[in-house]
């Protein structure tokens, strides 16, 4: 397994312990937060998890073709791994307090949008040339 995709999938996994973590706090009696913690956990799950985990067990799965450089990963699936998990980290501390009358937490969270962006398409650049058809030979 690659290197990459290792990684990948260990940062999917902590992104499911902390959501669940983070879900069970805000539904616990007797804790109450001023800030909406629903959007984090969802983003948690959905992004930070499953995403993660599809990224990257496809980045391992998929034939990596001829020009195959290293067993590490490849320069774009770095970006994207960090990237996307920048982004996320971003989001996550500034989505609760959006609805506030700061600009400040804006930025953030501006740039959370755009780091996962681009986190999503090096992947889509990465993955898209390993999409080809089979050769296989007649029997």
């Amino acid at each position: 397994m690659p290197k990459i995709s290792r990684y990948f999938i260990k940062s999917g996994m902590l992104f499911l312990l902390f959501g669940v973590l983070i879900y069970t706090l805000s539904e616990f009696p007797g804790l109450h937060f001023h800030v909406p913690l629903l959007p984090v956990y969802w983003h948690m799950i959905s992004i930070g998890w499953i995403t993660q985990i599809i990224m990257g067990v496809s980045l391992w799965m998929f034939p990596k073709g001829k020009n195959s450089i290293s067993k590490n990963g490849s320069i774009l699936s770095w970006i994207s791994f960090v990237s996307l998990n920048l982004g996320l980290l971003f989001r996550f501390c500034s989505e609760p307090f959006i609805n506030g009358n700061s600009e400040i937490v804006k930025i953030p969270f501006l740039l959370s949008i755009i780091l996962q962006v681009l986190g999503i398409l090096c992947f889509i650049i990465e993955i898209w040339p390993r999409l080809t058809t089979m050769n296989r030979k007649p029997s």
